[in-house]
């Protein structure tokens, strides 16, 4: 079984106030109410379709090297499952926020 991980970031969007609303009816149709998954959905659906400014397409040409020892990739999976399993036997930092203490009702005396 492959999994998919989904990275994501927070990021600020400034639009008109008719598409906002559009999303949010969007969003309240959906079992999560997200506006946020529902405008992830749209742009994933827009880039998988080719929506695109042809001015925003560039060659990615010359980017990637590849390993002299393996040009055809024959031994990538391997080599990053061996990086994952490294990965995961480092310790990880974990900070846990502190919950706030909540007020004390007075004493009646």
């Amino acid at each position: 079984m492959m999994y998919r991980i989904k990275m994501r970031k927070a990021i600020s969007l400034t639009m008109s106030e008719d598409n906002l609303l559009w999303l949010r009816g969007q969003a309240a149709q959906t079992t999560r109410g997200s506006v946020s998954e529902v405008l992830d959905r749209i742009v994933g659906e827009a880039r998988t379709a080719g929506w695109a400014d042809p001015a925003a397409v560039k060659s990615i040409i010359g980017t990637v090297d590849l390993p002299d020892d393996d040009p055809d990739l024959a031994e990538a999976d391997a080599s990053i499952r061996s990086m994952f399993a490294a990965s995961s036997q480092r310790p990880m930092l974990v900070r846990e926020r502190a919950v706030a203490a909540r007020p004390r009702k007075p004493r009646r005396g």
